[in-house]
């Protein structure tokens, strides 16, 4: 049987990254999970990281150790406002009992350089579904650890048509979606860092709806379905009137599918170019590459049958 892949999940819980973690959870054959490494993002960093700890009691997985790192972008001594997409909490609707545990560290680049340095050479898988401040750290603090790395896959990023044709891509702002505008400068580094990437970029997101059949589907999930159902539609109320959608968009989730089930999405190889400035600032430039070192999901062959995916897995796991 194939050996599970060795895991670490960054992110800034926000209610799509618990689900995404929530869908790793639910794969132990496939997926080891090393740890958790919070970053500021959705909210601060002091919550991302509480909801991290509070989220792994709720599932029964409180053995996995949860670590701070990132307090605010690169460059930057105090975070921005997030874009309140998750209320303050970073949950929505969802609500959570407050974990008893602390963190197992408030140095989580250091924690990460460790466990890379200790596993054998590119084995370790890193998923990220927030900011990539954590990643880029790591890269200029511990380059020899960063280069162990195995692969990255991240949710972020838009590189959707510009003018003439331009139809609004981003979340956040016209142009940007929301991880790749709250640190251009991390997402640039890490894209361009040497390491493998998947990337999972609001372009092919944006083909994942959670109308509300699919909600009704996760309220008949056998365990956790009220919260599957919260967790899915938590941006609903961002995503209609900037997209008249019928259904929220599903981010996060969209990159652990890309490492577990690639047979869903249609990629392309390519190089590229974060915006690190002006009102384009987070927007992403593409350019096909054979060579190119980022692996970019551009289209979902069957978004039903993803979504059979995520509840089946859910279904098996937490029945």
């Amino acid at each position: 049987m194939t050996q599970p892949i060795s895991l670490i999940l960054d992110g800034d819980p926000g209610t799509d990254d618990l689900l995404a973690w929530m869908w790793v959870l639910s794969l132990p054959r496939q997926a080891r999970v090393l740890g958790i490494c919070a970053v500021n993002g959705n909210v601060t960093l002091d919550r991302t990281t509480a909801n991290a700890l509070a989220f792994l009691d709720h599932v029964g997985a409180p053995d996995i150790p949860v670590h701070a790192g990132a307090r605010a972008p690169l460059g930057k001594d105090e975070p921005p406002p997030g874009d309140g997409a998750f209320a303050e909490s970073g949950l929505g609707e969802l609500v959570l009992a407050p974990s008893l545990r602390q963190p197992a560290s408030h140095d989580g680049v250091g924690w990460m350089a460790q466990v890379l340095r200790s596993q054998p050479v590119r084995t370790v898988t890193i998923l990220a579904t927030g900011p990539l401040t954590n990643l880029a750290l790591l890269r200029a603090r511990a380059p020899d650890a960063y280069a162990r790395i195995g692969r990255i896959v991240a949710m972020g990023g838009s590189f959707g048509p510009l003018p003439p044709n331009f139809v609004r891509r981003g979340n956040v702002t016209p142009f940007a979606e929301f991880n790749f505008w709250m640190d251009a400068a991390a997402a640039q580094s890490v894209l361009n860092g040497g390491v493998p990437v998947l990337l999972a970029p609001a372009d092919v997101t944006h083909q994942l709806i959670s109308n509300p059949a699919r909600l009704a589907r996760a309220r008949a999930l056998p365990r956790f379905g009220r919260e599957v159902e919260l967790m899915l539609n938590a941006p609903y109320h961002l995503d209609k009137p900037k997209f008249h959608t019928d259904g929220a968009f599903l981010h996060d989730p969209t990159a652990v599918a890309g490492l577990f089930h690639p047979d869903l999405f249609e990629t392309v190889r390519a190089q590229t170019h974060i915006v690190q400035e002006g009102t384009g600032i987070g927007a992403g430039l593409l350019l096909p590459d054979g060579a190119g070192n980022v692996e970019v999901m551009i289209r979902v062959k069957d978004s039903d049958a993803f979504y059979e995916r995520l509840y089946g897995d859910l279904a098996r796991h937490y029945a």
